[in-house]
């Protein structure tokens, strides 16, 4: 009895076995058949592919944030048979048609900075084959991929009115410097008013304002006046002396600033596009290492390459026909940043930064 006790629990253990064995094996099976692929091991990526065209991804249907080019249409791309190793940096291949190429924006210093976002040599200029040169690039990051660009030639105002033309940038008849706002201690709202410290310490900050032209000008392009002959209306709008102290006039032509048989509208380099220099992107452009700073003003820290290289290039273009005009060492550039008492500006003399608030010359830049 005892045994047969025994066996038939054993029979009902084994079966109790079987039917979990079966049921385990039904799941290792829907489960081996249910499982997702894997999308990138299927050949599918995350990332851009910066020669795909558009509407050229294939998306993965196990999961669409991985994706795959299918469609590589060249000529929508941009790329052409044309000859361009006169003027390109380095040319790059379409993967659809490798007898098709597109000019790759990487740029060095001293460079060529042409009207369709692309650089060059200045000794592979061209007046018959090269596109349209605007400026010259005088800072980098990202290998060349990105910087910034100062323009041909000093902006020029109108002696009698102070205003700008941006229709006609550089009248060599009127290479009249830029005054306004900056006279008798006219601070600016919403503009950092830097001691020593505060100079010291941003620049070694890229994200700072010593080198924000762009943010400082968009700030002095609608600001108002301090200066107390302005606030009290001792200057009728309009005439000359409002002009020359109450009108941010530097600031303005930069904004309204474009090159010379340029569209306005140039997505590149067109109106709008262009700025009034940071001090600290003026010392960029003269050559500094920020490291060595120890005053507000005053020439520590002054290399002076940089300036000799854009120089060299302004110089060359001109000798090729094209009207560009290297810095000119006398009085100072303006920048768009204040001090505690007045308005940051550089010499092109000897790369000192001073302050104050006498006529200087006003030269516009473009960030790429």
């Amino acid at each position: 009895m005892e045994t047969d006790a025994r066996e038939e629990r054993e029979n009902k253990m084994r079966y109790l076995m079987f039917l979990l064995g079966l049921i385990f094996a039904n799941v290792a099976s829907a489960m081996d058949c249910e499982k997702v692929p894997d999308c990138e091991e299927l050949g599918y990526s995350k990332a851009e592919d910066p020669n795909c065209a558009d509407d050229g991804y294939m998306f993965c249907p196990f999961d669409s944030s991985y994706k795959i080019c299918v469609q590589y249409n060249c000529a929508k791309l941009g790329f052409t048979e044309s000859d361009k190793t006169s003027w390109c940096n380095r040319l790059i291949k379409c993967k659809g048609n490798p007898r098709m190429t597109l000019c790759q924006n990487l740029c060095e210093i001293g460079d060529v900075y042409y009207a369709d976002g692309s650089c060059g040599k200045v000794e592979n200029y061209e007046a018959s084959t090269s596109p349209k040169p605007v400026g010259v690039v005088y800072w980098l990051k990202d290998n060349g991929a990105h910087g910034k660009v100062i323009s041909l030639k000093n902006l020029t105002s109108d002696n009698n009115t102070y205003q700008f033309d941006p229709q006609n940038p550089y009248d060599n008849s009127n290479q009249f410097l830029f005054y306004g706002l900056w006279d008798d201690k006219g601070h600016i709202e919403g503009l950092k008013r830097y001691t020593l410290e505060m100079f010291k310490a941003d620049a070694l900050n890229r994200s700072s304002e010593l080198f924000s032209g762009a943010k400082n000008t968009d700030i002095l392009a609608k600001a108002k006046t301090k200066k107390e002959a302005c606030l009290k209306g001792q200057y009728q709008e309009g005439t000359k002396e409002y002009q020359q102290y109450c009108i941010p006039n530097a600031a303005l032509a930069t904004r309204a600033f474009y090159p010379p048989e340029v569209s306005a509208d140039n997505k590149f380099v067109g109106q709008g596009k262009w700025y009034l220099p940071a001090i600290g992107e003026l010392m960029d452009l003269y050559g500094y290492d920020f490291n060595q700073i120890t005053g507000l003003t005053g020439t520590d820290g002054v290399l002076g390459n940089i300036k000799e290289i854009v120089n060299k290039t302004l110089e060359s273009l001109k000798a090729k026909g094209v009207d560009a005009e290297k810095f000119t060492e006398q009085y100072h550039y303006w920048a768009s940043n204040q001090t505690e008492t007045w308005f940051f500006k550089l010499s092109m003399v000897n790369g000192s930064r001073d302050e104050g608030a006498l006529d200087n010359y006003a030269r516009a830049s473009l960030e790429f």
